[in-house]
């Protein structure tokens, strides 16, 4: 067998191993996070939010928008204002969450 092609099958035995252990799926379902007015946000793939008042040591469920959609972003703009990017049926869409921090709306 010749170095090279040692090479391409230790590679596509190495690449398998980390698919095996490693789907593509769970990188995609890794939690998104950012900070506003002191407090951190965390959303998952599965659609849920989660808010943190001590730097991510606690954890406590803000916001549940249902399994059918996924957190594809959060950000904070100039103003702190938190918004998050969901994603539904291959169509994204983005809410902002209310200055009082109970609820969610569009724009």
């Amino acid at each position: 067998m010749y170095r090279r092609d040692f090479l391409k099958i230790s590679g596509m035995l190495s690449a398998a191993v980390f698919m095996q252990f490693n789907p593509l799926g769970k990188a995609a379902s890794l939690p998104v996070e950012v900070e506003s007015q002191g407090k951190y946000y965390r959303g998952t793939f599965d659609g849920k939010i989660y808010v943190s008042a001590n730097a991510g040591k606690t954890w406590q469920l803000h916001t549940n928008f249902g399994s059918e959609f996924s957190i594809l972003r959060l950000s904070a703009d100039f103003s702190e204002q938190l918004r998050a990017e969901l994603g539904f049926s291959g169509q994204s869409f983005e809410l902002a969450l209310a200055p009082n921090g109970n609820f969610w709306k569009t724009g």
